[in-house]
């Protein structure tokens, strides 16, 4: 009997459970039983993207980006003395536009040589005044620290950060940049619209584009479709974690407006050469004082040569370190301390590693003997 009261006991406890869970689950509308729209809240699976604070390394949309960098981007507008209308500069003034933006706390700002310089009597002229202008309406004067208008493009200017509330931008790795990543593109088109703003991928890395008032070529830019105009030189190219990878340069374009082909100066080159110019107030390169142009299978076959890799040299300068050691046009260069030369930019690639006054063993091939020469390094000049 006693048994019996267990188990009956047992049941009336199971069926009083049940009966609880059921009402509970009504009142709950679980099941969708009697739910009306708009009576349940669901909370969102993750944060809002805004929310999120931009770090180094994490992924930032381009409101964040701009948000948090805008205000380190900068108008800078040069006058240049007497100086005429250039490419770069405006044919109603005695004036350049360009942009700039701050890379360190102390007032030092990036921008593009051609932005402070001009070439408008075949050599590089300063500008005699350089104001910058910043989002929140603050301006200040700027001097030239330095410039390279060779390789780079690049310049360092120099403010006073008294009262400006500087904010450096974050420097990133341009070796590290990626064909397809998102890229951001913060400047002042056309000297009017400041803080604008644009956006697009990496088209394209390891572009070798013409210096635009030296005569030298740049290595290694980057190319994007992210809209770049007259008056964006200088500014930087932000990746999707908000570092700068590339300084904005130039455009490749046939009606003189932007169609999507742009290029920035990797950001690694601006650095080093940011570095030197603080140190020594400008940048040396090497120079072996030759003009030349790549060899492959079908160039050499076209010119007759017996080698169908390297170097070709077209121009041998006068004077210069390549003209003492006995190089000469048609002679084409093979290798350069023992390195392998597939290319003239391997020639440059192998250059940016020396100084002035290095020697070097050049191994070149002249009709079809192979020889060695030693060549003193000079210093490149400013300008071809």
């Amino acid at each position: 009997m006693k048994r019996l009261m267990e188990i009956v006991m047992s049941l009336a406890a199971g069926l009083a459970g049940a009966v609880l869970f059921f009402i509970v689950a009504l009142s709950l509308h679980w099941g969708g039983l009697g739910q009306q729209a708009g009576t349940v809240t669901i909370p969102a699976a993750t944060p809002e993207v805004s929310s999120i604070p931009v770090s180094a390394g994490g992924f930032a949309g381009p409101e964040q980006v701009y948000s948090k960098y805008a205000d380190s981007v900068v108008q800078i507008v040069s006058t240049f003395e007497g100086q005429g209308s250039g490419l770069y500069h405006s044919s109603q003034s005695e004036q350049g536009i360009g942009s700039g933006f701050v890379a360190s706390a102390d007032g030092y700002i990036l921008t593009n040589a051609h932005v402070v310089t001009s070439d408008t009597t075949q050599q590089a002229v300063k500008a005699s005044d350089i104001e910058v202008k910043f989002k929140n309406g603050k301006t200040a004067k700027a001097s030239i620290v330095g410039y390279d208008l060779t390789s780079s493009d690049v310049a360092v200017i120099k403010i006073d950060p008294q009262g400006l509330d500087l904010v450096p931008v974050m420097l990133g790795d341009s070796d590290a940049v990626k064909v397809g990543e998102s890229v951001y593109a913060i400047g002042s088109p056309f000297g009017v619209y400041a803080s604008t703003m644009t956006a697009g991928i990496v088209s394209a890395t390891k572009r070798t584009v013409e210096s635009p008032e030296a005569g030298f070529t740049i290595q290694d830019a980057i190319q994007t479709d992210a809209a770049i105009n007259r008056g964006n030189s200088g500014g930087p190219l932000f990746n999707s974690r908000s570092e700068v990878v590339g300084l904005n340069e130039q455009i490749a374009t046939v009606s003189g407006g932007s169609e999507g082909v742009g290029f920035a100066v990797p950001i690694n080159t601006a650095k080093k050469v940011m570095e030197q110019i603080i140190a020594n107030g400008g940048v040396e390169y090497a120079w072996m004082g030759v003009v030349g142009q790549s060899v492959d299978q079908e160039a050499a076959k076209r010119l007759n040569l017996t080698v169908d890799k390297g170097a070709l040299i077209s121009e041998v300068q006068a004077g210069g370190p390549s003209e003492k050691a006995g190089l000469k046009s048609s002679d084409v260069i093979v290798k350069i301390d023992g390195q392998e030369v597939a290319s003239m930019e391997n020639v440059t690639s192998i250059l940016v590693t020396h100084r002035p006054g290095d020697k070097v063993r050049v191994t070149y091939v002249r009709a079809s003997e192979t020889s060695e020469t030693d060549v003193e390094l000079g210093k490149r000049p400013e300008r071809l």
